[in-house]
């Protein structure tokens, strides 16, 4: 029997800590569905609007120690102003069963056929990547004509040893952790080891109690990945670069507060983009856009950029 996240306490712990409104409830909880995607089966969160009279529709797309329920206060705000949503668990995370080791390219490719699964529905399609879901997302618009558009809170081009050195927990691993995986990736590739000890864990939001319990979530911050995945991460390149992308349009969240990929880190990639773009600073916002006033500022900003793509022809 596949499994919910009725059978999970986890993410109910961590509605307690999002603004009331963002909150999940029982008159705005998500359908729970399973996609069967090559050798996985992809379980997805869809939240769909009272009246979905919107020519939009979202996929949320979380980073690295999240899931697609950690992105809820984004789908419980967006779809009640009537955009579609639907937000997946990449393999490792989340409730997507894995049976052997996966990489960063599974993610990239997953990404790319669910944006041409949902395009067969005739709406544009947006991704609205958070945390390293922003890079994700940025690479699959780069090869998938049928985005139209991005909403991203971070362009943390991983290729880049300062980058390594900022997601990295400490400073040896962000020096020759990359280095060493890629040497010995015949006998590392297929060892699992907890997420939280490759990051800085700590700043993953800037409540410390929530922090806690996010480190306890065994489908999130305290799941195990495989080192293939940290591997082809920090190998992974997007098709164009920034400078030779103009294929959609981007709207940019920088939370004000992110310790793990602050602005210094995603400013070089945004300012190469050649696309329309515009960034939002998110006042009192940590990694986790979740504070506020900077997760009203998110969904007035996004609700703005998409009534704008809703009426583009």
């Amino acid at each position: 029997m596949s499994k919910t996240y009725d059978q999970y306490q986890s993410w109910k712990l961590f509605q307690d800590y999002f603004p009331e409104e963002y909150r999940i409830s029982n008159t705005n909880k998500p359908k729970e569905f399973y996609w069967s995607w090559k050798d996985y089966d992809v379980h997805i969160d869809h939240y769909l609007p009272k009246s979905p009279t919107k020519e939009v529709k979202l996929i949320l797309v979380h980073g690295g120690g999240g899931n697609g329920r950690l992105l809820s206060p984004i789908g419980v705000a967006l779809s009640q102003q009537g955009y579609e949503c639907i937000a997946p668990d990449f393999p490792g995370f989340g409730l997507t069963v894995i049976n052997k080791p996966n990489s960063y390219f599974t993610w990239i490719e997953l990404l790319n056929d669910l944006v041409n699964k949902e395009a067969e529905c005739d709406k544009k399609i947006v991704l609205c990547g958070i945390s390293l879901g922003g890079m994700l997302s940025y690479q699959v618009a780069c090869k998938n004509k049928n985005v139209f558009a991005l909403m991203v809170s971070s362009l943390a081009d991983t290729r880049k040893k300062n980058v390594q050195l900022q997601l990295a927990k400490n400073k040896f691993l962000g020096k020759y952790a990359f280095s060493f995986l890629n040497v010995s990736k015949y006998f590392t590739d297929n060892i699992k080891i907890p997420i939280k000890i490759t990051t800085k864990m700590w700043a993953m939001a800037n409540d410390p109690s929530f922090v806690e319990k996010l480190k306890k979530d065994r489908v999130g911050s305290g799941s195990w990945v495989y080192m293939k995945f940290l591997r082809t991460l920090f190998e992974a390149h997007p098709e164009k670069e920034p400078e030779d992308f103009s294929d959609c349009p981007l709207l940019f969240f920088q939370p004000e507060k992110d310790h793990i990929i602050p602005w210094e880190i995603s400013e070089p990639f945004y300012n190469q983009l050649n696309c329309d773009k515009k960034v939002v600073f998110l006042k009192g916002c940590g990694h986790i856009p979740m504070e506020k006033p900077g997760i009203d500022q998110l969904k007035e900003a996004a609700i703005g950029y998409l009534e704008k793509v809703n009426k583009i022809a």
